[in-house]
């Protein structure tokens, strides 16, 4: 009876497993900047910024266009211009950027590099200023802030 209560029959387990909660969310802080990153994204046509080309039939799924934007346009913001493997490590390690993945696999900089050459309609810097010009003029339509003269 002891060998079987201290005989773990599988040897991947551990006792930390089931600790973590299952909704991401629950770990972010209410205040962190990624939920009102994502609230104002949403408000935002990512269209224009995509290249127009339908014609994949072939080769593996393509990653989520939407999904990889915000994760650079994010890393962008929280941490200037970052390197493509800064951006893959904090997919794999910072919470953060796992809800803006929102259960995608992590991909690799060698994928964020071939989106941002061969995915992208303008380099990312001017998708970042155009975005915040939009998110300015946003809250100075609806009278947040008064426009400076």
């Amino acid at each position: 009876l002891v060998m079987r209560l201290t005989q773990n029959t599988n040897g991947n387990y551990t006792t930390r497993q089931l600790k973590l909660p299952l909704e991401i969310e629950k770990l972010i802080d209410i205040a962190d900047p990624v939920y009102t990153f994502c609230e104002v994204m949403e408000h935002i046509d990512l269209t224009p910024y995509f290249v127009d080309d339908k014609d994949y039939k072939t080769g593996r799924p393509r990653c989520d266009a939407q999904k990889l934007l915000k994760v650079i346009l994010f890393a962008f913001m929280e941490h200037g211009i970052s390197s493509l493997r800064d951006i893959e490590k904090l997919c794999r390690n910072d919470i953060r950027f796992m809800y803006l993945l929102d259960g995608m696999k992590v991909p690799s900089f060698a994928t964020f590099g071939n989106f941002i050459r061969n995915e992208l309609t303008a380099p990312i810097e001017q998708i970042f200023r155009e975005i915040n010009l939009h998110c300015v003029s946003f809250i100075i339509k609806q009278s947040i802030i008064k426009p400076m003269c």
